[in-house]
């Protein structure tokens, strides 16, 4: 029997069949969310999921934030 490790690790290889049913439950997901809510709810809805996994993700947050802005307006001179 696998690991977890070893299972989340396959779900997220593309070619994978734990890949393929991984991304068909997000689509099935993505799917119900669009036909209860309406596009735009669950746009917000995504969006602050991904909020959520940037801060429960990054670890140095204001490093990171400021890296993203110098590369976005590069300092002068």
């Amino acid at each position: 029997m696998k690991s977890l490790n070893d299972l989340l690790r396959e779900m997220i290889t593309w070619g994978t069949p734990a890949c393929g049913a991984f991304c068909g439950v997000i689509g099935i997901v993505v799917a119900v969310l669009l036909l209860t809510i309406g596009f735009w709810k669950m746009l917000l809805v995504a969006l602050l999921c991904g909020l959520g996994v940037f801060l429960g993700a990054v670890k140095d947050k204001s490093a990171f934030c400021k890296k993203v802005i110098n590369k976005l307006f590069p300092p002068k001179g």
